[in-house]
């Protein structure tokens, strides 16, 4: 991967960012104060939960130290646009998986930073070099929350504009998002022939205990089966594209995605091969 095409990596996720403000409006955020505790446990879940059951699996599994940090940055990312997606292919509630898609983005300015300096000083102490959390947290500014307020200002302004493009906008996203993820594979392909089955069972470990785990706190909480499968969903659907985009910005590399970005990029894939299968099956359960 050159350089030119490693610095349109940001731009890239500024982008998505902004396609997800698009769809936003202050009317989806009602949800909160009218189902609040399926908001709040939703927001724990994805907060929480995450990264304590990436850390259980890393610690038990013990991985590299690039994986285990690539690992647990994913789990710090927060949902996008493919969990609203599939909340309304599994006929969740779709206001609530926004609502919590957009707040815990826009939370992500500060919570990526604190979580990221823990584990990097964790998993990374043997590395030459440190992170700083100001930086991380300015870059989380410019290249989330920033774009996620300016898409959530266009969608206000230009309304009939920004819905009817909206399809074309989402599109556009895709295909970067695509792009992304075999940028970071082909960037780090011999790692990947030799790490790959463990990467990725760590990873569908991960996954499949999130979903089982949000269903048990949801049904412990009585939480209402439509919100239930809202919140697993939520909870379980990372946005693989920002743990990509960070990596390069965390490692200080100049040329090439560095191996923390891997199993970002493998997530980006496996998600799906776990969450349709179960939205499959609990799409038309009551």
């Amino acid at each position: 991967m050159n350089n030119t095409a490693l610095a349109l990596l940001p731009l890239a996720l500024a982008y998505i960012m902004f396609t997800l403000g698009a769809g936003l409006k202050l009317s989806d955020f009602k949800v909160i104060a009218n189902n609040p505790k399926a908001f709040f446990v939703g927001l724990v879940n994805q907060v929480v939960f995450v990264p304590l059951v990436a850390l259980a699996v890393v610690l038990i599994t013990t991985p590299p130290p690039t994986i285990a940090f690539g690992i647990m940055l994913i789990s710090f990312c927060p949902g996008g646009v493919t969990s609203n997606m599939l909340t309304f292919y599994a006929k969740g509630n779709v206001a609530l998986s926004v609502a919590l898609t957009g707040v815990v983005s826009l939370l992500s300015v500060i919570t990526l930073p604190i979580f990221i300096t823990l584990a990097f000083d964790h998993f990374m102490k043997d590395q030459a070099g440190s992170i700083s959390a100001v930086k991380i947290g300015l870059v989380m500014f410019l290249l989330t929350t920033l774009p996620v307020t300016l898409g959530m200002l266009a969608r206000r302004k230009f309304t009939n504009f920004m819905v009817s493009k909206s399809g074309i906008l989402n599109g556009i996203a895709s295909i970067f998002f695509v792009l992304i993820v075999f940028a970071a594979v082909a960037s780090n392909w011999a790692l990947l022939k030799s790490q790959a089955t463990a990467i990725g069972l760590e990873l569908v470990f991960i996954i499949v205990i999130l979903f089982a785990l949000s269903m048990l706190t949801s049904k412990l909480l009585k939480l209402s089966w439509f919100d239930t499968k809202t919140v697993s969903i939520e909870t379980s659907i990372q946005n693989s594209t920002t743990a990509i985009t960070l990596a390069p910005i965390i490692m200080g590399t100049a040329a090439g995605l560095p191996a923390i970005a891997l199993p970002a990029a493998l997530y980006g894939v496996l998600m799906y091969v776990v969450a349709i299968p179960v939205i499959a099956l609990i799409r038309n359960k009551n």
